[in-house]
C-alpha cells in the first residue's frame, strides 16, 4: 500500500518554546557554539538557576539538540546554522504575535500594514 509522503517526511515539532528555559540555554550555546560549557558555567552566563540548568541541559541532550562529553554541553558545528534559523523563527513568531492586534482592529481595512514582516531580515 502506498504511503503518503507527509508521513515519510514529517518532522517532530521543534521541542523548544519561545522564552522558555530551553530557549535561553540553547540560544546561549548557539551564540557561543565554538565552546562547550558545564551546567555551572551556563548558570553563570544565563538567568537559570543550577537545578533548572541541569534539567534543561538534560532535556536538550535527550532531544539531540545539544551534545555532551563528560559534563560539558556543546552544539555540533554542523547544527549551528539550522538551530540559529529555528531560534530566529521563534523570535519572529513572538514579534508577530505581539504586534498583531488583539481586538477587532483586524476588521478594519489596512490593518495588515500595521503588522511587521515575519522575515527576520525585513
Amino acid at each position: 500500500m502506498p504511503v503518503p509522503v507527509d508521513e515519510l517526511t514529517a518532522d517532530e515539532p521543534f521541542p523548544v518554546k519561545p522564552e522558555s528555559n530551553e530557549y535561553k540555554a540553547l540560544s546561549f550555546l548557539v551564540t557561543h557554539y565554538e565552546y562547550g560549557f558545564t551546567p555551572r558555567e551556563i548558570v553563570a552566563r544565563t538567568a537559570l538557576d543550577k537545578t533548572t540548568a541541569s534539567n534543561v541541559m538534560a532535556r536538550l541532550f535527550e532531544t539531540g539538540l545539544v551534545k555532551r562529553v563528560d559534563d560539558v554541553y556543546h552544539i555540533e558545528p554542523r547544527q549551528v546554522d539550522e538551530l540559529k534559523y529555528r531560534l530566529e523563527s521563534l523570535d519572529s513568531a513572538v514579534r508577530l504575535f505581539e504586534a498583531t492586534p488583539n481586538d477587532d482592529s483586524y476588521a478594519e481595512e489596512g490593518w495588515e500594514q500595521e503588522v511587521p514582516s515575519i522575515d527576520p531580515d525585513g
